[in-house]
């Protein structure tokens, strides 16, 4: 009897009702997605975007070396983009903890200064703590939050793992904040649909720049006008990598980017749900129709037209219309449609007979080739852990060959799944089944190495078996231990760093007992700085290695040494007995310094000042203690030693000294200095025509601060170039102001010791001419003996670019410092300075006089000026006229006066006419 068939609507209608259930599911759900995922790799292309990138990158962390950095690089950077302003920018770095307070701000203050749209910083929205579902926002600082706008980088992926997809907006937590791509394109109250990111869009349509290439001025300003710019790490080290379609992993920031350019094109989207199934359910009905009428062998031929029909088609929407369709849905329509037409016209034994031995084929072939083909280790093991079979990435992993895994134990490759007393092989499996366990490993030859290891039931019918999933892990812990050797050590010396010798500190006092103290020696070199500043950074890095070397050998097992920034280092000792020993291996220290370090075919002397504090007898916690060996330090330093015990007289001096740098660096700012003026006058003439500047200081708390006092200070920090700078525009403007007087002097100004290594401040000093209108040869620019002696050949190039100015140059203090008379006859010099110590009380100094006279006689045989400093009485004055100098300065005519009342004082001095009646003047 012939079998009644099934009407082909029902077969249509059926095939469209099984894929509509199947739309519904994960499987079809992750197929249709890596069918899209398939289109968007085949359509990828480059567009015209307006995106540049400023990548944290490998090169950027290894010139840098350090991380993380100090914020001050963050605003070094912003200052630069300041420079041409890109429309937007994005920083994609979490700046919601403190750091250095002094990098803080300055991070806020560039901020400040940014003109523009608002620089958008990131906030995250993540659970309060590991056991925790609650939600909280993570923000930056609030001392950088008024300064710029908030999105949101939270990034969610799909069930398979890949972010295909951003929100626009986050309401988490009672805030509501944009995403960064929304933020960016003011695309976050257009409506609330998700942005589907474009992954046919090329990363290599952005502009990647390097960050230290920006900050270290190798990349032109103007790359970043008017574009969109965003900041954030693409080195893999920094673990900021996103998986995603098409290129499997990219860097957190370029996927930020590419939905931005989604979000800004806004044309990506689905086609609209109803008119997708009616659609399919004519397609359906025509295919249901055809396939019913038809053989299965002809049909075979329409499924593969159908099929590759709609992949074109679906193709060429995505690429023309920026249109996504569907095609899995579809493709169950016409493989169901085409399987219910083929039921119909065949036995159902057969067909079941067929399908089964089709899908077993296929199952088969495709485990096997995925199997084979894997790089990880796959291993098949028993309950007794014998192995059934393996992997060619197995028998690559253990060093042996394939016939020889199996049948071996797993525990010959992985000991430590071992099994505890109460339970059996199998359960070691159980235990560890559907975890990951990392563990060490071992090849047939005996080699160890680190594994992570996943294990799964199999359960048959007949038996139980276990999969295990083995990756080689070595390269990870290395790059781990690397990173953490980064994160306590200093990159040039090898050293621990400051943070692990906090570390080390805090845990000797909190296993200190009374009869066994700690010590904290802190270490500081001597004269190091000339040596960066005379002869680079690159032989100053060569001295900071070989010093840690020496001080390592001499340390070795008796502490804990550590360099904790520039040229100073700590040393921490917990095993000790009495000062002797400390005071035995100071002076150790010392002495491994006292050869010369030789490098470049130049003998190099560094000294060391070591300040040391004792726990308990000094400080009883570790902060203290940095402070007190910090204040001995600076005691040995000023006193010429070479260590100091702790001693709290010293306090008061370094408070006194920190005060004065940090009011210092305040009256610079706001002009609170003064320059007084003290007159020259003429010997031969008995008139003034030239003045000498002289810093005066009265602060509202220090009161009158002693010139040689903060000026030393400012030369030992960078106080001394604004300092510098503020008395060349005060003594310039003082001498245009006196010419506008019509009171002809010639104005000298001391110049730091500092500022004659600089090949720069010729031509900073010149700029100040033009800004001013004053002209050189008003202006006398004295240098002393020690200044030109820290390197002759740069001081040589700095004064000759000044006399070329048309500056007149002057030696003062003459004879206290290396007096030669080759840099006399080499310098384009004026005049000669003689210091007072060898003319105060000259009438009855014997010995002074003779030096007074042969340095004059010296002097004018190489046509130079005198003058004669510290000229306190009438008989020393009379021997200089006698003796033929020039010009006199000193208590017996004027102290330093304020401008106004130098003038009144030089008009009434000079209107006398003579050197004698100006004398009577000046005493009267």
């Amino acid at each position: 009897m012939r079998r009644r068939r099934v009407p082909w609507p029902l077969v249509a209608l059926a095939s469209l009702l099984i894929a509509w259930i199947g739309s519904r599911t994960d499987i079809v759900t992750r197929l249709e997605q890596g069918m899209g995922d398939a289109g968007a790799s085949m359509l990828q292309h480059e567009i015209d975007s307006d995106v540049v990138i400023v990548a944290i990158d490998a090169k950027s962390i290894a010139e840098l070396r350090e991380w993380p950095w100090p914020r001050r690089h963050h605003a070094a950077l912003i200052e630069k983009l300041a420079e041409a302003p890109p429309q937007q920018l994005f920083i994609d770095i979490d700046f919601s903890a403190a750091s250095n307070p002094l990098d803080d701000q300055r991070l806020a203050t560039a901020m400040a200064a940014w003109d523009g749209e608002p620089i958008i910083l990131p906030a995250f929205f993540q659970y309060a703590s590991a056991s925790s579902t609650a939600l909280v926002v993570t923000e930056p600082l609030d001392i950088l939050r008024p300064h710029v706008a908030v999105a949101s980088v939270n990034l969610e992926p799909d069930a398979d793992g890949l972010v295909r997809s951003v929100r626009r907006t986050w309401s988490v937590a009672g805030r509501t904040l944009p995403a960064v791509a929304a933020a960016l394109g003011d695309l976050a109250a257009e409506n609330d649909a998700e942005i589907i990111i474009d992954y046919t869009i090329s990363p290599s349509s952005f502009r990647v720049l390097s960050y230290i290439d920006i900050v270290a001025n190798r990349t032109p300003a103007e790359y970043f006008a008017d574009k969109t710019v965003f900041v954030g790490a693409t080195a893999i080290e920094l673990g900021d990598m996103v998986p995603v379609p098409v290129y499997q992993s990219l860097p957190g920031v370029i996927v930020q980017a590419l939905a931005y350019e989604s979000a800004r094109t806004g044309n990506l989207r689905f086609l609209d749900e109803r008119l997708y199934w009616l659609i399919a359910s004519l397609f359906g009905l025509i295919l249901g129709y055809w396939f019913c009428r038809q053989t299965w062998q002809r049909n075979v031929l329409v499924i593969a037209a159908s099929m590759a029909a709609m992949s074109g088609f679906a193709l060429y929407l995505y690429a023309t219309f920026d249109l996504i369709i569907k095609i899995v849905p579809l493709a169950i329509t016409v493989t169901t449609a085409y399987l219910l037409a083929t039921l119909r016209s065949l036995e159902s034994e057969t067909v079941r007979a067929m399908m089964y031995a089709v899908g077993f084929r296929k199952r088969e072939a495709l485990l096997n080739s995925i199997v084979l083909s894997s790089t990880d280790c796959i291993v098949c093991i028993d309950a007794d852990g014998s192995i059934r079979t393996a992997n060619p990435a197995a028998a690559s992993l253990f060093g042996c060959e394939l016939d020889e895994l199996v049948g071996a134990s797993i525990f010959d490759f992985v000991p430590e799944l071992t099994t505890r007393d109460d339970e059996s092989q199998s359960q070691v499996f159980d235990r560890a089944a559907d975890s990951i366990l990392e563990s060490n490993a071992r090849t047939m030859g005996g080699d160890n190495f680190p594994v992570e290891l996943s294990v799964s039931r199999v359960q048959l019918t007949e038996e139980l078996l276990y999969t295990a999933i083995i990756r080689d892990i070595s390269e990870r812990k290395a790059q781990q231990q690397q990173l953490q050797f980064q994160a306590t050590h200093d990159p040039l010396t090898s050293l621990p760093n400051r943070a692990a010798m906090a570390a080390h500190l805090d845990a000797c006092l909190a296993q200190h007992r009374s009869d066994s103290p700690v010590a904290l020696l802190m270490i500081d070199l001597d004269r190091f700085k000339e040596v960066n500043d005379t002869l680079g950074h690159n032989v100053g890095d060569y001295v900071l290695h070989e010093v840690a070397r020496r001080l390592a050998d001499v340390a070795s097992s008796r502490g804990f040494l550590a360099r904790i920034g520039g040229d100073e280092f700590a040393l921490v000792i917990d095993q000790l007995h009495d000062s002797n020993v400390i005071a035995e291996l100071s002076r150790d220290l010392a002495d491994c310094l006292k050869k010369p370090i030789k490098t470049s075919g130049i003998a190099i002397e560094v000294g060391l000042s070591i300040g040391i504090a004792r726990y308990p007898e000094d400080a009883k916690d570790a902060e203290t203690l940095f402070k007190y060996s910090d204040i001995a330090m600076y005691s040995a330093k000023r006193n010429g030693a070479e260590f100091e015990f702790y001693d709290s007289s010293n306090d008061r001096h370094s408070v006194r000294k920190l005060t004065i740098a940090t009011r210092l660096r305040q009256a610079i700012t706001n002009s609170e200095l003064e320059l007084h003026y003290q007159p020259q006058v003429n010997l031969k003439t008995g008139r003034v025509d030239s003045v000498e500047a002289l810093l005066r200081w009265e602060d509202a708390v220090l009161g009158a601060v002693n010139p040689a006092e903060f000026v030393e200070l400012a030369e030992a920090t960078d106080l001394i170039r604004p300092l510098s700078n503020w008395t060349l525009v005060r003594a310039f403007e003082q001498a245009v102001a006196w010419q506008d007087e019509e009171l002809e002097l010639r104005v000298a100004v001391n110049i730091s010791a500092r500022m004659l290594q600089d090949v720069g401040f010729p031509e900073l000093i010149a700029n100040l001419l033009l800004d001013i209108g004053v002209s050189p040869k008003q202006i006398e620019l004295e240098i002393t003996e020690s200044a030109m002696m820290v390197d002759p050949q740069r001081a040589l190039q700095v004064i000759e670019a000044l006399s070329e100015l048309g500056f007149l140059i002057s030696v003062d203090d003459y004879g206290t410092g290396y007096s030669s008379l080759a840099y006399l006859r080499d310098l384009p010099v004026h005049a000669l300075k003689v210091d007072k110590s060898f003319v105060l009380n000259l009438h009855r100094h014997a010995g002074n006089r003779v030096i007074v006279e042969s340095t004059v006689q010296m002097a004018h045989a190489l046509n130079l000026m005198v003058v004669a400093e510290g000229v306190e009485t009438a008989a020393d004055a009379e021997i200089l006229r006698a003796c033929g100098y020039d010009f006199g300065q000193g208590y017996l005519y004027s102290a330093a006066l304020k401008p106004d009342a130098l003038s009144e004082w030089i008009e009434a001095f000079n209107s006398e006419g003579s050197a004698d009646q100006s004398l009577n003047l000046a005493q009267g």
